[in-house]
């Protein structure tokens, strides 16, 4: 394998190709990831520091300080997001916290736990080549508060405090939650993707009151503007073959894609006897799901998932009342 990588370089190298771009789902569980990064790390230094490594997944909780060595003598690296919707970042390296409240991490089964982040901060505080990291965190999920969105500001304060670099800069990437088809969480209630540009609006805010209007402008930076993307996957997600007259509609109008609102897309569902609120409810587990035939979902599962959140929820509301000034679930 070792060969051929090679082999496969230098054939990039007779191309003059300035750019490589290392795609998978996850870089850090390839086996020979060592071997690919010094072929590459061999050609950046016979081009004179002229080719530059884009990659554009890796388990932050699978980082050790051997990867890290590795990336950095690169020279010139990066991450797909960043490079393609970002300027002006320098080396980064992404992580996904998905969530910044432990118990929401843990009633989605996530993997990426305040501890693995903390471990993964440290070494890129130990690696002095490090010096801007990208969270990707969602919003939008069934049980979160408002406290836990305006949390996510906290904690990249939190993480640019642990790096202790000056020069560092963290960037928040924030998705909205999407629950995708064959996974547990595919008959979730979805937030409107409407609502979604004023909780960032939220997040900013109290991110630049934590840091500080000057720290905030040198050192994070928070990323969205996806809500017309996101308008048309809310309904392409969990729509049956119906969905395809609405899209032929939307094209033959010659309607942007990237522009889309929601009420051209309430327009045009509305014009095939379709509601944007179908496809943003909780699909009940007794429902026979569009994509039944492929579905290998457990109901159990599903249901326990539900149950869990709406628990959650539960102790929100009497938190409430209890005590009148607690963030009221959203």
């Amino acid at each position: 394998m070792s060969i051929r990588t090679g082999s496969y370089i230098a054939k990039l190298e007779a191309l003059g190709v300035r750019q490589v771009v290392i795609s998978s789902p996850t870089f850090t569980q390839y086996g020979k990831r060592y071997a690919l990064l010094e072929h590459l790390r061999k050609y950046a230094e016979r081009s004179g520091g002229q080719v530059s490594t884009i990659i554009g997944s890796v388990r932050a909780d699978e980082l050790s300080a051997r990867y890290l060595d590795a990336v950095a003598e690169l020279g010139d690296f990066g991450h797909l997001f960043t490079e393609l919707k970002l300027q002006n970042t320098g080396p980064v390296i992404a992580i996904a916290p998905e969530f910044a409240t432990a118990d929401l991490v843990r009633l989605y089964n996530k993997t990426m736990t305040p501890e693995r982040v903390r471990k993964a901060i440290k070494l890129f505080r130990e690696n002095g080549a490090i010096t801007n990291v990208m969270l990707y965190f969602i919003v939008g999920a069934p049980g979160e508060t408002e406290s836990d969105r305006l949390g996510i500001a906290d904690y990249a304060v939190m993480v640019f405090d642990e790096l202790v670099k000056d020069d560092a800069t963290v960037i928040v990437k924030i998705q909205q939650f999407m629950p995708k088809p064959n996974t547990v969480s595919q008959r979730l209630a979805m937030a409107d993707p409407a609502l979604t540009e004023g909780r960032i609006a939220r997040i900013r805010a109290r991110l630049r009151t934590l840091a500080g209007h000057n720290r905030y402008e040198r050192n994070f930076r928070v990323v969205w503007g996806e809500s017309s993307r996101l308008l048309l996957e809310s309904v392409c997600l969990r729509g049956d073959r119906s969905v395809g007259c609405m899209l032929e509609r939307l094209h033959e109008s010659g309607t942007d894609p990237g522009s889309l609102s929601p009420d051209v897309l309430t327009e045009v569902l509305t014009a095939h006897g379709l509601s944007h609120q179908r496809y943003l409810r909780e699909i009940p587990v007794a429902e026979v799901l569009p994509w039944e035939v492929l579905n290998s979902v457990d109901p159990a599962a599903e249901e326990s998932l539900i149950n869990a959140l709406k628990e959650r929820e539960r102790h929100q509301r009497q938190d409430v009342r209890e005590n009148p000034h607690t963030e009221r679930p959203a």
